[in-house]
Protein backbone atom coordinates (compact mmCIF):
# COMPACT_ATOMS: atom_id res chain seq x y z
CA UNK A 1 0.00 0.00 0.00
CA UNK A 2 1.32 3.66 -0.87
CA UNK A 3 1.29 5.34 2.04
CA UNK A 4 0.49 9.73 2.13
CA UNK A 5 3.35 11.49 3.61
CA UNK A 6 1.11 13.64 5.29
CA UNK A 7 2.92 16.20 7.82
CA UNK A 8 6.92 16.74 8.49
CA UNK A 9 9.69 19.32 10.07
CA UNK A 10 12.82 19.50 10.32
CA UNK A 11 15.39 20.82 12.68
CA UNK A 12 19.19 20.89 11.23
CA UNK A 13 22.12 23.49 10.58
CA UNK A 14 20.04 25.18 8.03
CA UNK A 15 17.43 26.16 10.66
CA UNK A 16 14.46 25.12 13.11
CA UNK A 17 11.94 24.21 11.21
CA UNK A 18 11.87 23.20 7.60
CA UNK A 19 10.63 26.37 6.36
CA UNK A 20 14.00 27.94 7.47
CA UNK A 21 15.96 24.93 6.51
CA UNK A 22 14.19 25.25 2.56
CA UNK A 23 14.83 29.02 2.49
CA UNK A 24 18.43 28.73 3.53
CA UNK A 25 19.12 25.29 1.45
CA UNK A 26 17.79 27.41 -1.73
CA UNK A 27 20.33 30.72 -1.40
CA UNK A 28 22.75 28.23 -1.23
CA UNK A 29 23.06 26.99 2.74
CA UNK A 30 25.08 28.13 5.31
CA UNK A 31 29.17 27.95 6.41
CA UNK A 32 29.95 25.14 8.46
CA UNK A 33 30.43 26.13 11.95
CA UNK A 34 32.79 24.52 14.49
CA UNK A 35 33.24 21.79 17.89
CA UNK A 36 36.08 23.09 20.33
CA UNK A 37 37.07 20.28 22.23
CA UNK A 38 39.43 22.12 24.68
CA UNK A 39 39.59 19.21 27.90
CA UNK A 40 41.42 16.79 25.84
CA UNK A 41 45.01 16.37 26.48
CA UNK A 42 45.98 17.81 22.76
CA UNK A 43 42.96 20.71 22.53
CA UNK A 44 40.94 19.72 18.85
CA UNK A 45 38.50 22.00 16.89
CA UNK A 46 36.48 20.30 13.93
CA UNK A 47 33.97 21.44 11.70
CA UNK A 48 30.44 20.53 12.24
CA UNK A 49 27.47 21.48 11.03
CA UNK A 50 25.38 22.32 14.53
CA UNK A 51 21.74 23.12 15.09
CA UNK A 52 21.53 26.74 15.22
CA UNK A 53 20.79 28.02 18.69
CA UNK A 54 16.69 28.70 19.85
CA UNK A 55 18.02 31.67 21.79
CA UNK A 56 15.87 30.09 25.32
CA UNK A 57 17.30 28.79 28.47
CA UNK A 58 16.55 25.12 29.21
CA UNK A 59 13.83 24.85 31.10
CA UNK A 60 13.78 23.09 34.48
CA UNK A 61 17.30 22.15 33.64
CA UNK A 62 15.84 19.92 31.28
CA UNK A 63 17.90 19.00 28.30
CA UNK A 64 17.41 20.59 24.98
CA UNK A 65 17.08 17.44 23.30
CA UNK A 66 14.14 16.27 25.04
CA UNK A 67 12.81 19.60 24.66
CA UNK A 68 13.14 19.86 20.65
CA UNK A 69 12.09 16.09 20.38
CA UNK A 70 8.23 16.28 21.69
CA UNK A 71 8.07 20.09 20.49
CA UNK A 72 8.75 18.98 16.91
CA UNK A 73 6.83 15.82 17.08
CA UNK A 74 3.85 17.83 18.48
CA UNK A 75 3.82 20.27 15.45
CA UNK A 76 3.81 17.39 13.45
CA UNK A 77 0.79 15.72 14.91
CA UNK A 78 -0.54 19.01 15.34
CA UNK A 79 -0.60 20.09 11.76
CA UNK A 80 -1.84 16.84 10.61
CA UNK A 81 -4.79 17.45 12.82
CA UNK A 82 -4.78 14.23 14.98
CA UNK A 83 -6.94 14.58 18.00
CA UNK A 84 -6.86 12.07 20.91
CA UNK A 85 -8.10 9.07 19.18
CA UNK A 86 -6.32 9.83 16.31
CA UNK A 87 -3.17 9.75 17.86
CA UNK A 88 -4.13 6.10 19.98
CA UNK A 89 -4.08 5.21 16.55
CA UNK A 90 -0.16 6.42 15.62
CA UNK A 91 2.59 4.45 15.73
CA UNK A 92 5.69 6.04 16.85
CA UNK A 93 9.21 4.86 15.23
CA UNK A 94 12.50 6.47 16.25
CA UNK A 95 15.76 5.79 14.16
CA UNK A 96 18.80 7.13 15.60
CA UNK A 97 23.18 6.49 15.63
CA UNK A 98 23.19 7.98 18.72
CA UNK A 99 19.83 8.77 20.68
CA UNK A 100 20.27 10.68 24.42
CA UNK A 101 24.45 9.75 24.19
CA UNK A 102 25.33 13.38 24.79
CA UNK A 103 22.97 13.65 27.80
CA UNK A 104 25.18 10.57 29.13
CA UNK A 105 28.10 11.82 28.17
CA UNK A 106 27.47 15.02 30.13
CA UNK A 107 25.69 13.45 33.19
CA UNK A 108 29.08 11.27 33.57
CA UNK A 109 30.99 14.24 33.28
CA UNK A 110 29.34 15.54 36.19
CA UNK A 111 29.89 11.86 38.09
CA UNK A 112 33.33 12.02 37.28
CA UNK A 113 34.01 15.58 38.56
CA UNK A 114 31.89 14.34 41.87
CA UNK A 115 33.07 11.14 42.03
CA UNK A 116 36.31 10.66 40.59
CA UNK A 117 36.81 7.06 39.69
CA UNK A 118 33.30 6.29 41.19
CA UNK A 119 31.64 7.67 38.57
CA UNK A 120 29.59 5.27 36.17
CA UNK A 121 30.33 5.93 32.32
CA UNK A 122 27.42 6.49 30.08
CA UNK A 123 24.55 5.94 32.79
CA UNK A 124 21.20 6.12 31.03
CA UNK A 125 22.06 4.14 27.85
CA UNK A 126 18.78 2.68 26.52
CA UNK A 127 17.51 2.48 23.04
CA UNK A 128 13.79 2.06 23.71
CA UNK A 129 13.59 4.85 26.19
CA UNK A 130 12.85 7.92 23.83
CA UNK A 131 10.66 5.88 21.85
CA UNK A 132 8.60 5.21 25.11
CA UNK A 133 9.19 8.80 26.63
CA UNK A 134 7.68 10.81 23.98
CA UNK A 135 4.31 8.20 23.24
CA UNK A 136 4.07 8.55 26.66
CA UNK A 137 3.91 12.55 26.27
CA UNK A 138 2.40 12.78 23.02
CA UNK A 139 -0.65 9.80 23.89
CA UNK A 140 0.46 7.63 21.40
CA UNK A 141 -0.69 3.92 20.38
CA UNK A 142 1.45 1.09 22.04
CA UNK A 143 3.23 0.73 19.04
CA UNK A 144 6.68 2.23 19.88
CA UNK A 145 10.10 1.10 17.99
CA UNK A 146 13.50 2.05 17.82
CA UNK A 147 16.04 1.47 15.22
CA UNK A 148 19.57 1.91 14.87
CA UNK A 149 21.50 0.46 11.56
CA UNK A 150 23.29 3.32 11.01
CA UNK A 151 22.62 5.77 8.33
CA UNK A 152 20.00 4.01 7.43
CA UNK A 153 17.95 4.40 10.48
CA UNK A 154 15.49 6.45 10.48
CA UNK A 155 15.11 5.47 6.19
CA UNK A 156 13.85 1.80 8.30
CA UNK A 157 11.80 3.26 10.38
CA UNK A 158 10.13 4.51 7.52
CA UNK A 159 9.62 1.47 5.55
CA UNK A 160 8.42 -0.15 8.45
CA UNK A 161 5.74 2.57 9.73
CA UNK A 162 4.71 1.87 5.93
CA UNK A 163 4.23 -1.75 6.93
CA UNK A 164 2.13 -1.23 10.13
CA UNK A 165 -0.11 0.93 8.27
CA UNK A 166 -0.60 -1.37 5.30
CA UNK A 167 -1.25 -4.04 7.73
CA UNK A 168 -4.42 -2.33 9.32
CA UNK A 169 -2.53 -1.91 12.70
CA UNK A 170 -2.37 1.79 13.00
CA UNK A 171 -3.88 4.66 11.13
CA UNK A 172 -0.73 6.98 11.19
CA UNK A 173 3.38 6.53 11.89
CA UNK A 174 5.51 9.25 13.17
CA UNK A 175 8.87 8.51 12.23
CA UNK A 176 11.80 10.41 13.70
CA UNK A 177 15.28 10.45 12.75
CA UNK A 178 17.71 11.85 15.69
CA UNK A 179 21.07 12.86 15.30
CA UNK A 180 22.42 14.71 18.54
CA UNK A 181 25.93 16.52 19.36
CA UNK A 182 27.94 14.28 21.15
CA UNK A 183 31.81 13.55 21.86
CA UNK A 184 31.78 9.98 21.35
CA UNK A 185 30.18 10.36 17.78
CA UNK A 186 32.23 13.05 16.51
CA UNK A 187 35.53 12.17 18.08
CA UNK A 188 34.89 8.90 16.65
CA UNK A 189 34.73 9.91 12.93
CA UNK A 190 37.66 12.06 13.39
CA UNK A 191 39.78 9.01 14.73
CA UNK A 192 38.97 6.53 11.91
CA UNK A 193 40.20 9.97 9.51
CA UNK A 194 36.45 10.24 7.95
CA UNK A 195 36.35 13.84 8.42
CA UNK A 196 37.08 16.31 5.25
CA UNK A 197 40.29 17.85 6.10
CA UNK A 198 39.76 21.17 3.83
CA UNK A 199 36.24 20.96 6.06
CA UNK A 200 34.12 20.78 2.66
CA UNK A 201 31.92 18.22 1.91
CA UNK A 202 32.17 17.71 -2.26
CA UNK A 203 30.27 14.73 -3.13
CA UNK A 204 31.39 12.74 -6.73
CA UNK A 205 33.88 15.54 -6.98
CA UNK A 206 37.31 14.40 -8.07
CA UNK A 207 38.78 16.37 -5.15
CA UNK A 208 36.32 14.89 -2.33
CA UNK A 209 38.48 14.27 0.84
CA UNK A 210 35.60 12.66 3.50
CA UNK A 211 32.63 13.87 5.28
CA UNK A 212 31.16 16.63 7.65
CA UNK A 213 29.32 15.33 10.71
CA UNK A 214 26.05 17.40 11.28
CA UNK A 215 23.05 17.16 14.33
CA UNK A 216 19.82 16.94 13.26
CA UNK A 217 15.69 15.92 13.96
CA UNK A 218 13.30 15.24 11.26
CA UNK A 219 9.92 13.88 11.29
CA UNK A 220 7.78 13.05 9.10
CA UNK A 221 4.16 11.44 9.34
CA UNK A 222 2.70 8.67 7.37
CA UNK A 223 -0.92 8.63 7.15
CA UNK A 224 -3.21 5.95 5.72
CA UNK A 225 -4.85 7.35 2.42
CA UNK A 226 -8.32 7.73 3.70
CA UNK A 227 -7.09 10.24 6.43
CA UNK A 228 -5.00 12.24 4.07
CA UNK A 229 -5.82 14.81 0.73
CA UNK A 230 -5.91 13.49 -2.36
CA UNK A 231 -2.99 15.43 -3.67
CA UNK A 232 -0.22 14.29 -0.60
CA UNK A 233 3.03 13.04 -1.31
CA UNK A 234 2.98 9.33 -1.38
CA UNK A 235 5.70 6.73 0.25
CA UNK A 236 5.08 4.40 -2.63
CA UNK A 237 7.61 1.58 -1.67
CA UNK A 238 10.92 0.76 -0.90
CA UNK A 239 13.50 -2.05 0.52
CA UNK A 240 16.44 -2.81 2.54
CA UNK A 241 19.25 -5.18 1.86
CA UNK A 242 22.53 -5.88 3.46
CA UNK A 243 25.74 -5.80 1.57
CA UNK A 244 28.51 -8.29 2.94
CA UNK A 245 31.27 -7.15 1.07
CA UNK A 246 32.95 -5.20 3.78
CA UNK A 247 32.45 -4.42 7.37
CA UNK A 248 33.26 -0.59 6.70
CA UNK A 249 32.18 0.34 2.81
CA UNK A 250 30.04 -0.73 -0.06
CA UNK A 251 31.59 -3.12 -2.84
CA UNK A 252 32.67 -0.43 -5.29
CA UNK A 253 31.09 -1.93 -8.56
CA UNK A 254 27.47 -0.88 -7.11
CA UNK A 255 26.23 -4.22 -7.81
CA UNK A 256 25.04 -4.57 -4.19
CA UNK A 257 23.34 -1.06 -3.84
CA UNK A 258 22.23 -1.44 -7.50
CA UNK A 259 20.21 -4.62 -5.95
CA UNK A 260 18.57 -2.75 -3.12
CA UNK A 261 17.41 0.39 -5.88
CA UNK A 262 15.88 -2.72 -7.80
CA UNK A 263 14.05 -4.36 -5.08
CA UNK A 264 12.76 -0.61 -4.27
CA UNK A 265 11.33 0.33 -7.36
CA UNK A 266 9.60 -3.50 -7.97
CA UNK A 267 8.02 -3.20 -4.23
CA UNK A 268 6.69 0.45 -5.67
CA UNK A 269 5.50 -1.25 -8.60
CA UNK A 270 6.99 0.84 -10.88
CA UNK A 271 10.17 0.27 -13.56
CA UNK A 272 13.28 2.46 -14.06
CA UNK A 273 12.41 5.15 -16.45
CA UNK A 274 9.23 6.83 -14.51
CA UNK A 275 12.11 8.12 -11.87
CA UNK A 276 12.18 11.83 -11.99
CA UNK A 277 14.99 12.35 -9.84
CA UNK A 278 16.89 10.92 -7.60
CA UNK A 279 18.35 12.15 -3.78
CA UNK A 280 21.70 10.92 -3.71
CA UNK A 281 23.14 9.29 -0.53
CA UNK A 282 26.40 11.51 -1.26
CA UNK A 283 28.78 10.96 1.44
CA UNK A 284 31.97 12.09 -0.46
CA UNK A 285 33.72 9.16 0.73
CA UNK A 286 35.70 7.64 -2.40
CA UNK A 287 34.37 4.43 -2.15
CA UNK A 288 31.01 4.78 -1.16
CA UNK A 289 30.42 7.90 -3.33
CA UNK A 290 31.95 5.50 -6.31
CA UNK A 291 29.89 2.61 -5.16
CA UNK A 292 26.56 4.47 -5.35
CA UNK A 293 27.50 6.26 -8.72
CA UNK A 294 28.14 2.69 -10.18
CA UNK A 295 24.41 1.71 -9.04
CA UNK A 296 22.89 4.25 -10.44
CA UNK A 297 24.02 3.50 -13.61
CA UNK A 298 23.15 0.32 -13.35
CA UNK A 299 19.81 1.01 -12.71
CA UNK A 300 18.75 4.12 -14.43
CA UNK A 301 21.37 3.97 -17.29
CA UNK A 302 24.11 6.45 -18.39
CA UNK A 303 22.19 9.33 -18.46
CA UNK A 304 20.27 9.20 -15.27
CA UNK A 305 17.18 11.69 -14.06
CA UNK A 306 17.90 14.69 -12.17
CA UNK A 307 20.31 13.84 -9.27
CA UNK A 308 20.99 15.73 -6.25
CA UNK A 309 22.87 15.78 -2.60
CA UNK A 310 21.43 17.25 0.80
CA UNK A 311 24.60 16.10 2.84
CA UNK A 312 26.65 19.06 1.45
CA UNK A 313 23.97 21.54 2.66
CA UNK A 314 23.71 20.14 6.45
CA UNK A 315 26.39 17.28 7.24
CA UNK A 316 26.08 13.66 7.35
CA UNK A 317 23.65 13.61 10.23
CA UNK A 318 23.85 9.80 10.65
CA UNK A 319 21.01 7.97 11.65
CA UNK A 320 18.55 10.90 11.51
CA UNK A 321 19.50 11.74 7.54
CA UNK A 322 16.37 9.05 6.48
CA UNK A 323 13.86 10.73 7.72
CA UNK A 324 15.42 14.38 7.78
CA UNK A 325 16.50 14.09 4.09
CA UNK A 326 13.03 13.04 3.07
CA UNK A 327 11.33 16.04 4.92
CA UNK A 328 13.78 18.63 3.14
CA UNK A 329 13.06 17.01 -0.05
CA UNK A 330 9.31 17.47 0.60
CA UNK A 331 9.78 20.92 1.64
CA UNK A 332 11.73 21.79 -2.17
CA UNK A 333 8.50 20.00 -3.70
CA UNK A 334 6.30 22.06 -1.94
CA UNK A 335 7.49 25.32 -3.87
CA UNK A 336 8.15 23.35 -6.82
CA UNK A 337 11.92 22.79 -7.17
CA UNK A 338 14.46 20.54 -6.68
CA UNK A 339 17.61 21.96 -5.13
CA UNK A 340 20.81 22.32 -6.91
CA UNK A 341 24.67 21.73 -5.79
CA UNK A 342 26.47 25.06 -6.60
CA UNK A 343 30.00 24.72 -6.81
CA UNK A 344 30.68 21.01 -7.01
CA UNK A 345 31.95 19.58 -10.61
CA UNK A 346 31.57 16.28 -10.48
CA UNK A 347 34.10 13.66 -11.42
CA UNK A 348 34.03 12.88 -14.93
CA UNK A 349 35.02 9.36 -14.41
CA UNK A 350 31.87 8.51 -12.46
CA UNK A 351 29.34 9.17 -14.97
CA UNK A 352 26.89 11.24 -13.10
CA UNK A 353 26.78 14.81 -11.82
CA UNK A 354 24.84 16.26 -9.24
CA UNK A 355 22.53 19.42 -10.65
CA UNK A 356 24.48 22.77 -10.49
CA UNK A 357 21.55 24.71 -10.25
CA UNK A 358 17.38 24.85 -8.80
CA UNK A 359 15.08 23.23 -11.34
CA UNK A 360 11.33 22.77 -11.08
CA UNK A 361 10.19 19.48 -9.84
CA UNK A 362 8.32 17.32 -12.23
CA UNK A 363 5.20 15.29 -11.11
CA UNK A 364 6.15 11.47 -10.59
CA UNK A 365 8.15 8.85 -8.94
CA UNK A 366 11.43 10.05 -7.15
CA UNK A 367 14.45 7.54 -5.47
CA UNK A 368 16.15 8.40 -2.27
CA UNK A 369 18.82 6.27 -1.06
CA UNK A 370 19.96 5.61 2.01
CA UNK A 371 23.45 3.47 2.65
CA UNK A 372 24.91 2.94 5.90
CA UNK A 373 28.21 1.83 6.93
CA UNK A 374 28.44 -1.36 7.84
CA UNK A 375 26.71 -2.47 4.72
CA UNK A 376 22.77 -1.70 5.36
CA UNK A 377 21.58 -0.19 2.83
CA UNK A 378 17.71 1.55 1.86
CA UNK A 379 16.44 2.64 -0.84
CA UNK A 380 12.97 4.56 -0.91
CA UNK A 381 10.75 5.63 -4.04
CA UNK A 382 7.53 8.82 -3.08
CA UNK A 383 5.69 9.87 -5.51
CA UNK A 384 4.79 13.98 -5.73
CA UNK A 385 1.80 14.99 -7.41
CA UNK A 386 2.98 18.17 -8.62
CA UNK A 387 0.33 19.71 -6.82
CA UNK A 388 0.15 21.17 -2.95
CA UNK A 389 2.26 19.46 -0.52
CA UNK A 390 1.26 18.67 2.96
CA UNK A 391 1.34 20.86 5.82
CA UNK A 392 5.23 21.20 7.62
CA UNK A 393 5.41 22.26 10.76
CA UNK A 394 6.51 25.45 11.11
Amino acid sequence: MQVCLSAYDAHCALGRGVDACVDQLLAGGVAVGQRQFDDLNEPLTLPYFGIPAAGDNDADNEPDLYRCLNQIAAGVLAKAGLDAAARQRTAILLGSSSFDVQVSEQRYQADLQERGDAAVPMPIVGYGKLAERLASELALSEYRFTYSTACTSSANALLYGQRLISAGLVDHALVIGLEWRNLTSILGFAGLGLLSPTASMRPFQSGRDGLLLGEAIGCVLLSHPQYAATNTPRLAGGAIATDNHSLTAANIDGSELAMVIRLALQDSGIESAQIKGIKAHATASLKNDEAESAAIRQVLGDTPPPLFALKPFCGHTLGACGALELALTLGCMSRGVLPGNRNIQCDESLGISLLGETIPADSGYYLLNSFAFGGNNNALVIHYSGSEAPPCAS
